[in-house]
């Protein structure tokens, strides 16, 4: 099923109902890693919601496993967060017709760099890239591609006479949020729930992501009083 048929699969559930363990042997062939735990954590998250008998066992209709599989692909195929996917069908669920979120995806996300190449990649020059892993804010050996973003992210601030050195405190505030998100990862994965890896990751995500915009709101609300 590709993704872009993903508004004419939610009508009302009909037809035959499946239970967890024939979702999965369903989905095998193309997600074979797929457990019940992933399962239940997408339906704790608000993404699926299947119905249940009257002794609690969950039933999933056909469009319930075609979204079930929807929300995987996107995950798989676009890198998407989970929080994204649940807007995305939030807005199919009410009707609306939105665009298929943007991919999210690096490139070359696993993928070493050489320095060379990281020079090459971002033109950041000998000096620049010295003082930035200086400060930490890239790496010292091999590079990943978060540091060829940095890298060119440098580049650019520097034609507002901003250098590597000027940002220790948004190294500082990082390292500060990241213990933040470290100490409620590490509460949940020490949870016995099999979906407690899954939890800890999107938790994290999340917790990101409202950082981010709390500091983009925060600058933003200086620079709308700019005359």
């Amino acid at each position: 099923m590709s993704a872009n048929e993903a508004a004419n699969i939610f009508p009302v559930r009909t037809g035959k109902l499946h239970t967890i363990g024939r979702v999965i042997e369903l989905l095998r062939s193309e997600f074979p890693d797929l457990s019940p735990s992933k399962i239940r954590f997408l339906e704790e998250q608000g993404l699926v919601n299947p119905m249940r008998t009257e002794s609690g066992y969950r039933k999933y209709s056909d469009q319930d496993l075609e979204r079930v599989q929807l929300i995987l692909q996107l995950q798989r195929d676009k890198f998407l967060p989970l929080r994204v996917i649940k807007t995305y069908l939030d807005d199919l669920d009410a009707g609306k017709q939105p665009a298929l979120p943007a991919d999210t995806r690096r490139p070359s996300v696993n993928r070493k760099f050489t320095k060379v190449e990281l020079i090459a990649e971002s033109g950041i020059n000998e000096t620049l890239l010295a003082e930035a892993q200086s400060h930490g804010l890239i790496g010292k050996d091999q590079f990943e591609y978060g540091d060829i973003e940095i890298a060119r992210a440098l580049m650019s601030l520097q034609r507002f006479g901003i250098s590597a050195r000027h940002l220790r405190g948004i190294k500082t505030a990082v390292d500060r949020d990241l213990g933040l998100i470290q100490g409620v990862v590490n509460s949940v994965k020490r949870q016995k729930d099999p979906a407690a890896k899954s939890r800890a990751a999107s938790y994290a995500a999340e917790i990101e992501s409202q950082f981010a915009v709390i500091r983009a709101e925060l600058i933003r609300a200086v620079i709308d009083k700019i005359d």
